[in-house]
């Protein structure tokens, strides 16, 4: 379904009972909501699973203007038309950037938060203008040459290198997903909401007192080290911390059923701990 904040289309998809916790979902760059697609029948038994396409991807346009406070209190508003209690909140990689600052930005209505890869910004304001560029030039690049030079470049990195051992559906899901963006869209994207525009947030997530679960893969050694500096620091109530075995950075995508498990698990003891 489409839904209307602000000046934001919302590309929305929403499965399980009302009844059941609410859980929000946030893909990562160049993905759209249908990333989750393996996971969506296990945890809609168990949650209320709200997905949206970030804006930019797929069926959710980018808006004429955006930066990260209006990224926030549009998303959280989106939210609000379906849920009216505080929800788990779970992003991959960019979605979990996003779902880090819109957590810090109204933590009343996150019962917990959940990250896979995500990085909780850059504190080094030299190296934090250097990714800026890049994705600037990124964006350009991805405009000029077309989404199948994108997906070409983007699957070569070394960061996605185990991705290629995927199974045939994943893989053909993950490169169609890919594919299907937006040029236009991507580069917005990496324009107003890259993780150069993202302010660091390591001292606010390490006072960080509900249930956080951290995950990586045991590959993806950057943000193996990241997740361990936020756990040594995080006076999290409740803190589950994995590094998923034989798996780079789509750990969700590479080990479905294990991620699953941890999310389910984690989730269920964060429901217990904040009855």
């Amino acid at each position: 379904m489409l839904v209307r904040t602000q000046d934001i289309v919302w590309h929305v998809r929403i499965d399980g009972d009302s009844s059941m916790p609410p859980l929000v979902m946030l893909h990562g760059f160049a993905q759209s909501l249908y990333s989750f697609t393996l996971q969506v029948p296990e945890l809609s038994s168990r949650f209320r699973v709200i997905r949206l396409d970030l804006p930019g991807h797929g069926g959710t346009a980018a808006p004429a203007m955006l930066d990260w406070k209006r990224l926030c209190e549009t998303l959280h508003e989106v939210i609000a038309k379906f849920e009216w209690r505080p929800a788990h909140w779970f992003g991959y990689s960019q979605g979990g950037r996003v779902a880090l600052m819109a957590a810090l930005a109204k933590p009343d209505l996150v019962k917990s938060l959940s990250l896979l890869g995500a990085s909780p910004g850059i504190a080094d304001e030299n190296q934090r203008e250097l990714r800026t560029q890049s994705d600037r030039l990124l964006g350009q690049n991805i405009v000029g040459r077309g989404m199948e030079w994108f997906a070409e470049y983007w699957e070569s990195l070394p960061i996605f290198a185990t991705q290629k051992y995927l199974p045939d559906f994943t893989r053909k899901l993950i490169r169609t997903e890919r594919t299907s963006c937006s040029p236009q869209g991507l580069k917005f994207a990496l324009d107003h909401y890259g993780t150069g525009t993202m302010p660091d947030c390591f001292g606010k997530l390490s006072n960080w007192s509900k249930p956080l679960m951290l995950v990586a893969g045991e590959l993806d050694r950057k943000f193996i080290e990241s997740n361990r500096r936020i756990a040594d620091a995080t006076r999290a109530a409740l803190l589950m911390h994995y590094i998923l075995p034989k798996c780079g950075h789509a750990a969700h995508l590479e080990q479905p059923e294990e991620f699953t498990r941890l999310l389910i698990d984690f989730i269920q003891e964060a429901e217990s701990k904040t009855a």
